[in-house]
């Protein structure tokens, strides 16, 4: 939720086999039944999802299971890159520090700058699947695989 605007991303069902997946942008200003007017704009994500997305400065990031990061303008929809994971992504991105963290079923950690064009800063494959959103808080970053806990912190 930023500047008045509900950012949501949802659809497709991994067992089922629904594929249709979206991130939207709502209008959370309005009253009464605005379910006709709401919609500022969706844009269609590749396969399932079950990422929640992230706003960075003008900026959407988001992740399917299909294997993609996708950075969206906030304000129209309109894509500006996509990213290829390898594996498929559980958890949501984070976007902190003018950077997009994310982490992968097969254990890739990947840092990309959080800007209009794609970026990678670093990738990783890390000890084992990564199922939990990685968080930043007081200097640190933590990214929890499904058997370590990382704490990584900046050498000054």
């Amino acid at each position: 939720f930023v500047g008045g605007r509900l950012y949501v991303a949802g659809g497709g069902d991994i067992w089922w086999g629904k594929r249709q997946s979206w991130l939207k942008c709502i209008d959370a200003t309005g009253a009464g039944d605005v379910t006709a007017t709401a919609e500022k704009w969706s844009y269609a994500l590749s396969r399932h999802n079950l990422s929640t997305p992230a706003v960075w400065e003008g900026l959407v990031f988001v992740a399917d299971i299909g294997r993609k990061i996708h950075c969206v303008d906030a304000a129209t929809g309109k894509p500006y890159w996509t990213h290829d994971l390898q594996g498929e992504m559980w958890s949501s991105t984070l976007a902190a520090d003018g950077k997009v963290f994310a982490g992968t079923r097969r254990g890739e950690f990947v840092v990309l700058d959080a800007g209009r064009e794609k970026k990678v800063l670093s990738s990783i494959l890390l000890d084992s699947p990564v199922s939990g959103t990685p968080v930043a808080a007081n200097g640190t970053l933590y990214v929890v695989t499904q058997k370590s806990l990382y704490a990584l912190k900046r050498m000054e």
